[in-house]
Formats: structure tokens, C-alpha cells, sequence
């Protein structure tokens, strides 16, 4: 179910009721869509910082096999992890003030919630590079390839990340 009907399907009698009225429909309308594009960003993050726990216990099973040297790659790859989820929780959600000359329409709410909900299609792509690094580990062969095959995918992910606030105008 698209999030915003969700929200929708979710309001009690007296909001349906007060958001039927002129000038609060819209309001109440373009509320519903930052809320569920909030509810987006929260799910990815909950994801992705359990990814980030993931590595974090990597780093400590390759400490303890001796890859003292890795540390250093293995720390920056969890600070970008860490960077995406925190860009992520606090991206803004596509609000104008009241006074403001600049308005948010409801179509460029949508394509914030379109855009937030294509990052989860990275998601399986970044279970399988842990998954490899998690291999390299094992095999006690192949960290760099692993450490750079992750940082690599979430310095994409950053960059795509970035791209938000400009999906957001070209609506």
C-alpha cells in the first residue's frame, strides 16, 4: 500500500472530517505525504544501522585475526555507513513556511517518498558486499577487495543520497 493512503486509511473520524474542510485539506494532505515520507527514511535507517552493527562486529572479528592493518579501511567504511544513516534521519522533508515565496507542491512530496523508497533497492547489494567481506575474513584472504568493493558502494549510496534535494525540484 502506497504510504500516503496509508496515512490516509489511518486517520480517525475527526480528522477526516476536519481534513474535508477548505484550506485544511491541502495542508493536511501535504502532511500526510511528509509523514510517510518520514516513515520511509525511518525504515531505511533502522536497516542500514543494522548493517552498520553488522560491520562493526566484522571489525572486531578481524581484529581478532590479526588484521591490525585493515582498521584503518574497516573504520572509514563504518563512518561513511554511520554518515549515510545520519544523512538519512535528518534529510529535510519538504517543508514551507507559511510566508515562504517558495511552496512545496504535494508532486514534489511524492518524489521525495519515490526517491527515498528506491535507496531500499540498495539494500541487497549492500548485504552482499558485508556478505563478501564477511568471506574475506573467513578465508583470511581478499580484505582489500572486500573493505574497497563496500566503501565504494556507500560512497555511491552517499552520492545518490545527495541527489535528493534535486529529484525533489526537478518535480
Amino acid at each position: 500500500m502506497d504510504p500516503v493512503e496509508k496515512g490516509k486509511a489511518e486517520m480517525g473520524s475527526v480528522e477526516r472530517l476536519f481534513s474535508k474542510l477548505p484550506g485544511i485539506k491541502g495542508y493536511r494532505e501535504k502532511e500526510l505525504r511528509r509523514a510517510a515520507d518520514k516513515q520511509v527514511r525511518d525504515g531505511l535507517a533502522r536497516k542500514l544501522e543494522a548493517q552498520r552493527r553488522r560491520v562493526t562486529s566484522l571489525q572486531s572479528d578481524l581484529l581478532g585475526a590479526g588484521g591490525l592493518l585493515w582498521m584503518d579501511d574497516i573504520a572509514r567504511v563504518v563512518g561513511r555507513l554511520q554518515l549515510l544513516i545520519d544523512r538519512i534521519k535528518t534529510a529535510a522533508y519538504g517543508y514551507a513556511g507559511f510566508f515562504d515565496l517558495e511552496r512545496v507542491k504535494e508532486a514534489e512530496l511524492d518524489c521525495l517518498i519515490e526517491f527515498d523508497q528506491m535507496l531500499f533497492d540498495d539494500l541487497p547489494r549492500l548485504d552482499e558486499a558485508i556478505a563478501g567481506l564477511e568471506q574475506a575474513i573467513g578465508a583470511g584472504e581478499g580484505h582489500k577487495k572486500a573493505i574497497q568493493t563496500l566503501a565504494d558502494l556507500l560512497a555511491e549510496m552517499n552520492d545518490t543520497f545527495g541527489r535528493r534535494q534535486d529529484a525533489m525540484r526537478s518535480a
